[in-house]
Order: structure tokens, then C-alpha cells, then sequence
């Protein structure tokens, strides 16, 4: 499936619940051909902003040789180096400094760009430049888990946008070690996180470009009792990919990325009844709640990017409509968003 390098953005943006923080690097996304140089664009106009604003401090521990005294002094260790007759100790402070780990992060994506094919040298020139103003920052081997160490508040919203740029950079950059340098493999091709990418954008899409419907992933308990000595707990979990309530209507969405939302067989198309299955048993088994008026009656939509065909099918399933549609994520943003809005409506 050939989604449009601007469309994949503002998938990400919605996803990550960071839309202000994208838009906030002003870069045009229907000016490059591959999305590595998107990318690398926005880290670059990101790291624009940090400076013109300020780079982010902190506090950091530090522990040195010193003479006199500062903050809390290692006995210990001050004795065993017979430092007390100097008149020096071995002293630990907090500094206020910029080499912290959000910045550092930031410092290794640059150098990892820089040694990545596919990107303009002229869009390198400015990483390199861009690179060198991290000098007061030490430099990091930088691995998976180092992001999830970043503490994200109110106050450094924006270093969360660029560190999940950076994050999807380095997990799809591969060291050919034959040439030093990094290959770039989109993950668009990775039908996993596609299929995440598409559930997690639907949801914050509806969260952030609607008001009448409370979004949220839903549990479902199944309207099934053990007989005997049988165990309830060895009954799978049920987890909506979306519910929306409002006061009079309830909808669940479940999303789809697959290359075909119908199966052929025999010329014959169907539509894959897993998928099917699955969410009538969400909407029979919600029946049995009590917490929401409408559980009786909950609208079902499956819901597909468009492959080569558009569907928009509705059934009534006893007291369920369901709907199955697909979106087309190929055409201009405008559409898609109108599209969204409309299913709904």
C-alpha cells in the first residue's frame, strides 16, 4: 500500500497526540520523495526551535575530586585516597547543566542522520551544523530503552514530538558495517506497526476533531458463567480498538490494516469473517453490561484503508448495526478528514 509521505505525518502526529507539536516545525511534507528526509527535516527545524527557545536543564549528579568541600562528601572514598591532607575530598553535588539524556538523544540522532543514505547533502550540511551546537552535550550510544528513561511534563511537550521522531529513526536504521553508514528501512512496510500506527490514529483523531462522543478503549466482560469446578479466568480478554459514547448513541471500531478487507475464493468475494466474528461477539457480549443505556443496541464498524476499492456495507444484526468501510489514506488530507468526520454522521 502506497500511503503518501504527508499522509504517514500526519498519521504519526495524531497517534503520538502530538498534532500541535507538528505542526509547530513548519516542514511542508509534500516536498520530499522519501520519508527518511521528512524525518530528518523535522528533527532539524525541532532542533531550530529548542535553540531559538532554550535548550532544556537539569539538575545532574555528579561526583568529583574537590578541593574544599561542595555538597555531600564520600568518606569513604576521600579516606582511602588520603585526599583530607590536600585539602581535598571526593565530593558529590547536583549541577545544572544541559548534557542531560533528552539532549543527548537528540545529539546521536543528528550524528546517526548524518551517516545515513538517502539523505541530500545540502539537508546534511544543516544537520552537521546543527550537530556542533550540541558540544556542551556528551555524546550517547543511544539504544531503545534510553527513551523510555525521558521524563515528559507539561513544560518539555516538545522534546516528547521530536524524541518519537528520533525513536522511529533509530529503530529503522540498520549499520551496514561494510560501509559505516545507515540504511533506512521504512516501516511502512512493517504490517505490525501499521496496523497500530492506523488503530492509534483513528483514536486520537476522534479525540482530539470531535466533541460530542467520549473515546476510549473499551473492556468487555464475557457474558459467561463458569459451570462447576470451570475457571472464568482462563476466558480470553475482550478490548475494543475504539468505543465512542455520547449520552444517545455508542459505536465500536474496530480497525483493520490489511492489504484486502474481502477474501476471494473461487471468484467469489467475502468479507473475512474473523474479522466479523469478532466484533459481533464484542456487541452481544456488551448486551449483558448495565453502564451505558445504549449497550443494547451499539453500532459495530470495521474499519480498512482502501486498497484498490471502496466498501461502505451495512447490516442489521439483530438489534447491531454494522458497518464495514474502508478509508482511503492515498487521497489528500482534506478528504481523509472529511471521510472520518462523515462516518460518524
Amino acid at each position: 500500500m502506497k500511503i503518501p509521505i504527508q499522509n504517514i505525518y500526519y498519521l504519526l502526529c495524531y497517534a503520538w497526540n502530538k498534532l500541535d507539536e507538528g505542526e509547530r516545525v513548519n516542514v511542508s511534507s509534500s516536498d520530499y520523495e522519501n520519508s527518511i528526509e521528512l524525518y530528518a527535516r523535522v528533527i532539524l527545524n525541532g532542533c531550530k526551535h529548542l535553540f531559538k527557545k532554550g535548550l532544556e536543564y537539569n539538575y545532574v549528579n555528579r561526583t568529583y575530586e574537590y578541593t574544599g568541600v561542595k555538597g555531600k562528601i564520600d568518606f569513604k572514598a576521600s579516606l582511602t585516597k588520603n585526599l583530607f591532607k590536600q585539602g581535598r575530598a571526593i565530593c558529590q553535588f547536583d549541577e545544572y547543566e544541559v548534557d542531560i539524556l533528552q539532549n543527548q538523544i537528540l545529539k546521536a540522532t543528528l550524528k546517526r542522520l548524518l551517516k545515513t543514505n538517502s539523505i541530500d547533502v545540502k539537508l546534511k550540511r544543516e544537520l552537521w551544523i546543527y550537530y556542533l551546537k550540541f558540544s556542551r552535550v556528551d555524546d550517547l550510544d543511544v539504544q531503545i530503552f534510553h527513551f523510555s528513561q525521558v521524563r515528559i511534563h507539561r513544560n518539555n511537550q516538545f522534546y516528547g514530538f521530536l524524541l518519537s521522531i528520533c525513536q522511529l529513526i533509530i529503530e529503522n536504521t540498520a549499520l551496514d558495517e561494510d560501509s559505516g553508514t545507515y540504511q533506512f528501512k521504512d516501516f511502512i512496510d512493517n504490517d505490525k506497526k501499521m496496523a497500530s500506527l492506523f488503530e492509534n490514529f483513528i483514536r486520537n483523531f476522534y479525540r482530539k476533531e470531535q466533541e460530542i462522543y467520549h473515546v476510549r478503549r473499551e473492556d468487555i466482560s464475557w457474558d459467561a458463567f463458569p459451570i462447576g469446578d470451570s475457571k472464568g479466568s482462563l476466558l480470553p480478554k475482550m478490548q475494543t480498538d475504539i468505543t465512542l459514547e455520547s449520552q444517545n448513541r455508542k459505536i465500536i471500531i474496530e480497525t483493520k490494516f490489511y492489504g484486502s478487507a474481502l477474501n476471494t475464493r473461487f471468484d467469489t468475494e467475502k468479507y473475512i469473517s474473523s474479522h466479523l466474528y469478532q466484533l459481533y461477539s464484542y456487541l452481544r457480549n456488551l448486551e449483558a453490561k448495565e453502564d451505558h443505556s445504549q449497550n443494547i443496541n451499539t453500532e459495530g464498524i470495521l474499519l480498512y484503508p482502501t486498497v484498490g476499492y471502496d466498501l461502505n456495507e451495512s447490516y442489521w444484526m439483530g438489534t447491531h448495526k454494522i458497518t464495514v468501510k474502508t478509508i482511503n489514506l492515498m487521497s489528500d488530507w482534506k478528504s481523509i478528514h472529511e471521510s472520518l468526520i462523515g462516518i460518524l454522521n
